[in-house]
């Protein structure tokens, strides 16, 4: 009697689990990923463009740094363009959100590298 009573308890446990995830899922922004706003993104990726632009024209910048500007302006140009397009795929966008941040975090090391 008592693996029933256990059988029957673990039952309800694990549907009164299932239920609220599946509740979760249904409110918008809960329980899912975070929409990407292609404008804000597009924004940043402008405003990288337009600092590894300015850090281009420092004429304190050595050339191992500029090398590093070098590389990594066509890469925040290309994905300028690709979210200026007027139609990007979801998943693109995830992707493109990922290679921002990176771009992002290249860029602000560099930067903190410059200023020292």
């Amino acid at each position: 009697m008592t693996t029933r009573r256990t059988f029957v308890l673990v039952c309800a446990m694990t549907i009164s689990m299932l239920g609220g995830a599946a509740a979760l899922a249904q409110i918008p922004g809960v329980g899912s990923l975070p929409s990407l706003d292609k404008s804000a993104l597009l924004e940043q990726a402008k405003q990288l463009v337009a600092e590894l632009t300015a850090m281009k024209q420092n004429p304190n910048l050595s050339a191992a740094d500029k090398s590093k500007v070098d590389s990594l302006l066509p890469k925040a140009n290309s994905l300028n363009t690709e979210l200026a397009k007027p139609q990007v795929e979801p998943n693109r966008l995830t992707q493109l959100a990922g290679q921002l941040g990176d771009l992002q975090k290249q860029v602000g090391s560099l930067k903190g590298m410059i200023g020292k």
